[in-house]
């Protein structure tokens, strides 16, 4: 978490947001790795369906989205993936992302047609899993 012996945080805390390309698919077809950027802010009001940045325990970062909340804390998963994670807590979250970047067009977070792709994303999981279990049988 450490860049320059400042964390993530400390920069979101300091200037009021941070700006970061992220590597990887689990945010496909929203975020495609290395082409688009997300503006993460102060992770406050954490509500499902909002995507926040955050730390595992292992030291690694990740960009999903909350599906849920339980005891344990927070419940995630990538727009790209079927498999949630349990148990984000607070202490393990860096940011909370505003908006991003689709080349030069920023879509907030309260954009109409965003809300209705990831509330779409989300009651998908489920599906994604499905689907995922019928490709490996007919790759067999």
């Amino acid at each position: 978490m450490q860049q320059n012996n400042i964390t993530y945080k400390t920069i979101i805390e300091e200037q009021g947001f941070f700006i970061c390309t992220p590597v990887g698919t689990s945010m496909n077809p929203m975020l495609y790795e290395r082409k688009d950027t997300v503006k993460l802010v102060k992770a406050e009001d954490i509500k499902k369906y909002d995507v926040i940045l955050y730390q595992r325990k292992n030291g690694s970062f990740v960009l999903h989205r909350v599906v849920g909340k339980n005891k344990k804390g927070y419940i995630l998963c990538g727009d790209n993936q079927f498999i949630k994670e349990y148990g984000i807590t607070d202490d393990m979250i860096i940011g909370k992302m505003e908006g991003f970047y689709k080349g030069e067009r920023y879509i907030t977070a309260d954009d109409k047609k965003y809300k209705k792709y990831y509330k779409k994303r989300v009651r998908t999981i489920t599906l994604r899993y499905c689907y995922s279990k019928i490709r490996k049988l007919f790759k067999k």
